[in-house]
């Protein structure tokens, strides 16, 4: 099991810090390759806008065909992404390589969530909230990557080699899949191949498993993924009309004030801490850092709080500082310069931000899980893209503190959804411990 973990967050970590790679760079590459504030937005929302359109499309792919050659492909992809951009010579070239890089994601990030979730049983699948803390590993990782490698004086050429170590990390993550990883004992059963779900059994549990006397791979009853339109039509039906409302908008929230200000954490920092690219890299990689903390705590709040009242609180609280900071942005002590950043991560890594994957895992049966996770990630790519593209514009219009304050206009709605919005999964956990989405019990 500890490998699913492993290289199956480990994916999560390579979209983190892909992202971290040119967030963190972005201002060298800014001046190098001279873009414009148009330029700038395009760049860093492109990827996001693509997988919008690419993410439910994913899921269904990874329902009918399983969730390894998805991941592996991912991988392969997110390679080429990244040594065309570190070689880009200008803002077309670039361009194209945030194309590769928004059908990775897109190919990635949902399906290994909803890989991740197959091998947990219900009750306890808030530990899928795990994928936040690695999030911040990743971005906290790469902002000291970025600091090492500035001290070898390569100037503004900072994130070509940013992306090149993301190129490697993609380029070992693929390998390392493809050897170890099996496919999903839940996917493999839901497709009557239950020899392979046993084999994949022992794999993960080193269980003593045998597949049911007279099955054979191939030959028992399937549940068949219903495909991309009726399966869409099933989402947003009921019953799960109100979870596929709740986990979508919940998830495109978080990723909307993340990718608007905890994104552009480096940006803000040098207003902060000074026209020092080793200062605002240094005190991005403390904001981040909190992140780690909170992203791990997530499972932990979430079994106390409970999910729904957990994002509630993350949302309500994260509104809050935002309101403080935007308003207070340019008469801030250096405590509450601090202070207030970290807040910010810390509610949104700990209670809001992983809100929307749990209910996704929570919400679907194995047969919807990839193309529901495929929604609520395109809804997270919504916001995210909505983040990156707006976030630069509010900046130059209004101010770092004004773009903060109308940022805080979004956790507003997700605050306003997950309270209207009354399905519980902790209910669904209570009464029904022993559904198929339970890791299929080996038969001795």
């Amino acid at each position: 099991m500890k490998w699913i973990w492993i290289l199956g967050l480990g994916g999560v970590f390579f979209e983190a810090y892909s992202g971290a790679a040119l967030a963190t760079g972005l201002a060298p590459l800014t001046e190098q390759l001279q873009l414009s504030t148009t330029e700038v937005s395009i760049i860093t929302s492109t990827y996001m806008v693509l997988a919008v359109l690419l993410c439910p499309l994913a899921g269904s792919l990874a329902d009918r065909f399983g969730r390894i050659p998805i991941l592996i492909s991912a991988k392969v992809i997110a390679c080429a992404s990244m040594v065309i951009g570190l070689a880009a010579p200008n803002f077309e070239i670039l361009l194209a390589s945030r194309l590769l890089a928004g059908i990775a994601w897109a190919m990635d990030f949902g399906v290994v969530l909803a890989y991740i979730a197959e091998f947990l049983p219900r009750r306890h699948q808030r530990k899928l909230s795990r994928w936040q803390g690695v999030w911040y590993v990743a971005t906290t990782a790469n902002l000291l990557i970025a600091f090492l490698i500035y001290q070898m004086d390569v100037g503004l050429d900072i994130w070509r080699y940013l992306l090149g170590t993301g190129a490697i990390i993609a380029a070992l993550l693929a390998v390392l899949q493809f050897l170890l990883l099996p496919e999903s004992p839940r996917w493999l059963a839901s497709k009557g191949r239950y020899v392979e779900s046993v084999k994949a059994l022992k794999i993960v549990y080193h269980t003593d498993a045998v597949a049911v006397e007279g099955k054979s791979a191939g030959d028992g009853p399937a549940i068949q993924a219903p495909g991309f339109i009726r399966g869409t039509r099933e989402l947003f039906s009921p019953p799960y009309l109100g979870r596929t409302t709740l986990s979508t908008v919940t998830f495109a929230a978080q990723a909307l004030q993340y990718y608007a200000v905890g994104w552009y954490l480096p940006i803000i920092a040098f207003r902060l801490f000074g026209e020092s690219f080793e200062a605002a890299t240094l005190g991005a990689a403390v904001f981040n850092a909190v992140g780690i903390a909170g992203g791990f705590a997530a499972a932990g709040c979430y079994k106390v709080l409970g999910i729904r009242r957990a994002v509630r609180i993350g949302f309500a609280c994260c509104a809050a500082v935002l309101i403080v900071f935007g308003l207070a942005f340019d008469n801030l002590p250096l405590w509450a310069a601090i202070g207030l950043p970290t807040m910010f991560i810390l509610f949104h890594s700990t209670l809001a931000a992983s809100g929307g994957a749990a209910f996704s895992a929570l919400a679907f049966p194995s047969h919807l899980r990839g193309l529901g996770m495929g929604f609520a990630t395109t809804a997270c790519n919504i916001g995210a893209a909505t983040g990156l593209f707006v976030f630069p514009f509010l900046q130059e219009t209004l101010g770092e503190g004004g773009a903060i304050l109308a940022t805080a206009l979004v956790p507003l709605v997700g605050l306003a959804v997950a309270t209207l919005i009354r399905w519980d999964p902790e209910k669904d956990l209570e009464a029904d411990d022993t559904s198929e989405d339970l890791v299929p019990t080996p038969v001795h």
